[in-house]
């Protein structure tokens, strides 16, 4: 399911390693540094689900993108994302394909801002990364489905 043409090979290889907890995520590389914290909010180590879901920063994340799409539900890890995504298809194909899309990018976003904070010394900024979000899928949808977008 997350294999789709109209999402970006690296958002899809992001969410691939995501859903398999491959991701270099600092708990995966306490071996080779002392430090373990996120990123983010400093307090707590960096794991997968906490670096996509139970972080704060991804939380308010989540909450912006969550709203935008209508989803009522909250996702607790990537697989669970997807499961709920594939189990609740209501609206138009457009509508669906787009969720995907915006977890596909969320996720995405969220690593790469990751890199971002611990590489570039960025200040995180979750109002940045929901625009950068809306932005994305909304291109992608429009250059991948333009007949369906119009019709909205």
């Amino acid at each position: 399911m997350i294999w789709q043409a109209y999402i970006s090979p690296k958002f899809t290889f992001i969410l691939w390693l995501g859903i398999r907890e491959r991701l270099s995520t600092r708990d995966r590389l306490a071996f080779r540094q002392e430090k373990t914290s996120c990123s983010s909010c400093i307090n707590i180590s960096e794991s997968a689900k906490h670096l996509f879901f139970d972080c704060p920063f991804s939380e308010r994340v989540w909450s912006d993108i969550r709203k935008w799409l209508g989803i009522n539900s909250h996702m607790s890890t990537i697989l669970s994302a997807i499961k709920w995504l594939k189990k609740e298809k209501t609206g138009s194909s457009v509508q669906n394909k787009a969720r995907l899309l915006a977890l596909a990018c969320t996720v995405y976003s969220l690593w790469r801002h990751r890199n971002e904070v611990i590489f570039e010394a960025k200040v995180p900024s979750t109002k940045g990364l929901v625009i950068f979000t809306k932005i994305t899928v909304f291109g992608m949808l429009l250059f991948f489905f333009p007949q369906e977008i119009f019709a909205l």
